[in-house]
């Protein structure tokens, strides 16, 4: 299974409050899965074997193992991606 089959696929973030899309869930953290994804969507997909085929046990330790940002500080990183990202695009 590649790393795009899921992208499409939505749910509720439990910490935005809002759907999102799979391919949120495993990019936010500077282009690493969110912690929370096992837990979000373990009812829905096999996202372990996912996580397991598609991330090397370094990356997979780097996304869970690393502490949680706070809500506020997540927001703010948000914010900043998506600044950063209108500024690169061409208008």
């Amino acid at each position: 299974m590649s790393l795009e089959t899921h992208d499409a696929l939505e749910i509720r973030c439990p910490h935005l409050g809002g759907e999102v899309p799979f391919k949120y869930c495993r990019t936010v953290q500077e282009n690493l899965p969110c912690s929370n994804m096992v837990r979000c969507w373990q009812g829905r997909l096999d996202v372990i074997a996912f996580l397991a085929e598609n991330y090397s046990p370094e990356v997979l330790e780097q996304a869970f193992g690393r502490p949680r940002k706070h809500k506020l500080e997540r927001i703010l990183d948000i914010v900043e991606r998506v600044k950063r990202d209108q500024s690169e695009s061409p208008q």
